[in-house]
């Protein structure tokens, strides 16, 4: 997986628990605006930032015909979306 740390716009869904779970994002590649549906969530994973909590998605999807492999970050303090890695 190659390291990005980009912005990205994100849909998900927070169950009456709290729990967040991504549903699809979409990113900024060459000029080109891509849409991607999360096809599974392999691990999830609550970790410290800077004394903020986040929260680590390791997801799958098939993008073009080929599985691809990829982390999220979600920055509870500040509501913020991050591809972290793809």
């Amino acid at each position: 997986m190659k390291l990005r740390n980009q912005q990205i716009d994100m849909i998900s869904w927070t169950s009456k628990e709290g729990i967040v779970t991504p549903v699809r994002f979409r990113m900024e590649e060459d000029g080109e605006t891509i849409v991607i549906k999360i096809g599974h969530i392999l691990r999830t994973d609550k970790n410290m930032f800077a004394g903020t909590p986040t929260l680590i998605f390791r997801c799958s999807s098939v993008v073009g015909g080929i599985e691809k492999l990829y982390e999220l970050t979600y920055n509870c303090g500040s509501q913020q979306w991050l591809l972290k890695k793809i």
